[in-house]
């Protein structure tokens, strides 16, 4: 008994250990397209499932972001110019395949919203362009909008836009 005894004259023991593991080590994790299997049965953690990614690779999901940010920008402005430096900064960037057409097409959104924005209030300053350059400048918002959505739809579902290249939706 003298060997339980601890300082002081109190028991020390250890208590069991009765918690459960985090959840993540419990469950088995399906890989993601391109990604090696791990074998059946087995679950890995996350230190195991970072072991094997490059660096720079992670879970976030980028064209989600710049086309939330291009929604934002019908409200704050600003935020559009954001979403498309990141697209450029994210496109240099090494990513999975699918996310190279998003790049394309949110640059290619981008400019051409620019272009038909900044047409339309030149337009807006002249008698006769105020006629054109009003709907000009709504059809642009409503161009932005169109292309932000489907681009966000796409990406949710980690699929490439199909024409990135296009003017159109």
């Amino acid at each position: 008994m003298g060997d339980e005894r601890g300082r002081g004259g109190k028991l020390e023991v250890d208590p069991p250990n009765t918690s459960e593991p985090p959840r993540h080590e419990r469950e088995t994790v399906r890989p993601k397209p391109g990604e090696p299997e791990a074998a059946a049965g087995q679950s890995e953690t996350g230190a195991q499932r970072s072991a094997g990614r490059p660096a720079a690779a992670s879970d976030t999901n980028k064209p989600v972001i710049i086309a939330i940010l291009y929604l934002t920008s019908l409200v704050l402005g600003i935020t559009g110019l954001v979403a498309f430096i990141l697209a450029l900064v994210w496109k240099s960037e090494p990513g999975e395949g699918w996310e190279a057409s998003h790049y394309d097409y949110q640059i290619m959104t981008f400019l051409l919203w620019l272009g038909t924005t900044v047409l339309g209030i030149i337009l807006i300053f002249t008698i006769i362009g105020a006629l054109v350059g009003i709907p000009l400048l709504f059809l642009a918002v409503v161009w932005l909008l169109v292309r932000a959505i489907m681009s966000l739809i796409r990406a949710l579902n980690r699929e490439p836009m199909p024409n990135p290249g296009t003017w159109l939706a």
